[in-house]
C-alpha cells in the first residue's frame, strides 16, 4: 500500500500530461487561457507539471473540459468519461464548423445584450440578455425571456437555450425556449476596430404554427463579457425598454 503512494512531483506530472492532452483541441493556448480566466504564465506551469492549481481553479478547469479531479491521479485513457457530444461531429463534418473554428476572436464567451429592431422602425422593440459558454464540443448559449414579455411565467418557462456556430466569419445562433416556443435564428458578423464589441445582422423569429407569421428584424449584439456591473445595467435597461411595448400591446 505504501509503495503505491505517489509524491507531489509525480502527481503534478500526471496533471500536466492530462492537461496538455485536453488543451490540444485548441489551436491557441492564449485563447484557451482567456476562456478559462487563467494567467498564461501560470497555465504553462500547470502544463509543465511544475504547479498545482488552487481547488477553485481546478474546479473551473474540470467543469470547462467536462472531466473530474481524477485527472490529478490517472491518465485520461484510464478515466471513464461521457461520450463526445453528437453536436461536435455534426458541426464539424456537416456544417464545417466545430469548436476550433468558432474562435474567441469571432465570438468570445461571456454575456451579450441583444436588441431587435423592426425593419421599418428606428428604435429597438425587443431586448434580450444571454450568455455564451464555450465547451470542448460546441458553444452553448443560454438566457431568459424578459419578465414583461411573459408575465407570471416561471423562470423555467422563460429559459432560452441554443447553440452557436459559424460559416466563415458569419456567426449563426439558433435559440429557443422550451417546446420550440419563441424560436429565433441570429445571423451576425462582428464589427471592426472601434465596433469590435458589436455584432450586426438579422434576427429571424420563427412561428411554431405558420410560416407566414415568421418575421425578420435587424439585430445588434453587444458583448459584455463577465462584467457584472455592465450585465446588471443591461438587464435593467431591458426591463425598462420592454415594459412600454407590453403596455401598448395590452
Amino acid at each position: 500500500m505504501t509503495n503505491s503512494i505517489r509524491n507531489p512531483d509525480e502527481l503534478r506530472q500526471m496533471f500536466g500530461a492530462n492537461l496538455r492532452r485536453l488543451a490540444r483541441q485548441y489551436s491557441s493556448v492564449s485563447e484557451l487561457c482567456r476562456q478559462l480566466g487563467i494567467n498564461r504564465t501560470q497555465f504553462n506551469r500547470y502544463l509543465a507539471g511544475e504547479s498545482f492549481p488552487r481547488p477553485d481553479v481546478l474546479d473551473r478547469i474540470c467543469r470547462f473540459f467536462e472531466v473530474d479531479a481524477r485527472i490529478l491521479l490517472r491518465p485520461l485513457d484510464e478515466i471513464d468519461h461521457a461520450p463526445t457530444h453528437p453536436a461536435a461531429s455534426a458541426l464539424t463534418d456537416f456544417l464545417g464548423s466545430g469548436p476550433s473554428t468558432l474562435t474567441e476572436n469571432l465570438f468570445p464567451a461571456g454575456f451579450y445584450y441583444a436588441t431587435e429592431t423592426e425593419l421599418d422602425e428606428t428604435q429597438p422593440s425587443r431586448h434580450r440578455l444571454f450568455h455564451a459558454r464555450r465547451l470542448p464540443q460546441c458553444t452553448l448559449v443560454r438566457g431568459y425571456e424578459p419578465r414583461p414579455g411573459m408575465p407570471g411565467a416561471a423562470p423555467n418557462d422563460r429559459e432560452v437555450q441554443g447553440i452557436a456556430a459559424c460559416a466563415g466569419r458569419q456567426i449563426y445562433i439558433l435559440m429557443s425556449s422550451r417546446a420550440s416556443q419563441n424560436s429565433r435564428i441570429y445571423l451576425v458578423t462582428r464589427g471592426s476596430d472601434e465596433n469590435a464589441d458589436r455584432w450586426r445582422g438579422v434576427a429571424i423569429c420563427l412561428s411554431k404554427t405558420t410560416a407566414s407569421a415568421t418575421t425578420t428584424r435587424r439585430i445588434l449584439l453587444r458583448h459584455l463579457g463577465e462584467n457584472s456591473s455592465a450585465v446588471l445595467a443591461a438587464a435593467r435597461t431591458a426591463r425598462r425598454s420592454e415594459s412600454p411595448v407590453q403596455k401598448a400591446a395590452g
